[in-house]
């Protein structure tokens, strides 16, 4: 037993293991009892503080009291809501102090909160997605056969489809900017318009110094409407209708139904992505990096290695599409 009571966990992230972990007990996150437990919980404190608005010793704080705002609850976080004097503080600490809050401090979860990245941490995220990208490891490396805004292109334009997060990050504001004046019943909306806005429209509004630094970096973003041209549809993601109006890309390429959607294994599929690029490294393209390399093609041994000829010049290539038909015509 003495094996049982010692037991750790590492987990391998991107080929590396993370630092060892101990087990415990108690409810996991996918327990279908799990949430409804939190539920509960949250329910009965949920009651307790908005009761308070009837305790004549309780005070809203000044930017809440005309909503009556006690508290903000979300799945691993609890905002409490009160004037800063000593009767209120007492009040709020009775109603917090129950069983309730103990279930919902053990409950576990992912809160995720959308603000303007900056862009230190943005490109530091981005270095490491393309880093990984190029050579699978997470160590930041320049090696790069292909740029970054082309991989994040879609696939209908021959990219591959990755997330831009400076442009996701962009799009994610005027999705708020957006809500401002289409979503009047969500809480922080009603809220900005309460106490900012008070009937205006948000692209009329000239935001005072005081507010927030996310408020103005929302209203800040109207600025980025022109470049939105065609109107959203219904039932999809706003956010990305806005990402995808707010990409640059081009004409759209005949060959994506030959690259994507089929049975190859993914790294074939990227090989063949960079055949099409233009970006294998074949050795014309090692030679104009200053690499010292023999320049003849590897099966044949007699002119320069490129793309076309590994993949069609070559008589090894041409005898082996010849081989590869004549079976294509006797399986079909």
């Amino acid at each position: 037993m003495e094996c049982v009571k010692t037991v750790h966990y590492s987990i391998i992230i991107n080929g590396e293991p993370t630092p060892p972990f101990d087990a415990t007990k108690g409810l996991r996150q996918g327990d279908p009892i799990s949430p409804f437990l939190f539920s509960i919980a949250m329910e009965y404190l949920s009651k307790g503080l908005n009761s308070l608005k009837n305790n004549s010793g309780f005070k809203h704080h000044p930017r809440c009291a005309k909503l009556g705002i006690t508290h903000l609850s979300f799945v691993d976080d609890l905002i409490l809501f009160a004037r800063g004097d000593v009767e209120s503080t007492v009040a709020l600490q009775k109603r917090v102090n129950t069983p309730a809050v103990e279930i919902w401090a053990r409950r576990n979860g992912i809160q995720a909160q959308l603000f303007q990245i900056p862009s230190k941490v943005m490109k530091a995220i981005e270095a490491h997605c393309r880093s990984y990208v190029w050579s699978g490891m997470n160590s930041i490396t320049k090696k790069a056969l292909v740029s970054w805004d082309k991989l994040c292109t879609p696939k209908c334009v021959g990219g591959l489809n990755l997330i831009n997060l400076h442009v996701w990050n962009k799009a994610a504001l005027l999705k708020k900017f957006w809500d401002l004046a289409h979503k009047q019943y969500k809480m922080w909306i009603k809220w900005v318009h309460m106490y900012y806005l008070k009937n205006q429209q948000p692209e009329n509004f000239t935001m005072p110094k005081q507010a927030s630094w996310m408020l103005r970096k929302i209203l800040a973003t109207q600025s980025t409407r022109n470049e939105l041209h065609r109107p959203f549809k219904t039932g999809n993601s706003i956010v990305r209708q806005i990402y995808l109006q707010l990409l640059e890309y081009n004409v759209r390429v005949p060959w994506k139904c030959l690259l994507f959607k089929n049975a190859a294994r993914p790294k074939a599929i990227f090989t063949l992505w960079l055949h099409i690029q233009d970006r294998l490294l074949t050795k014309d393209r090692l030679i104009t990096w200053d690499v010292n390399i023999d320049p003849k093609c590897i099966f044949c041994d007699a002119f320069l290695e490129t793309r076309d000829h590994l993949f069609v010049l070559c008589p090894f290539a041409c005898s082996l599409w010849t081989r590869l038909f004549a079976w294509l015509q006797k399986i079909i």
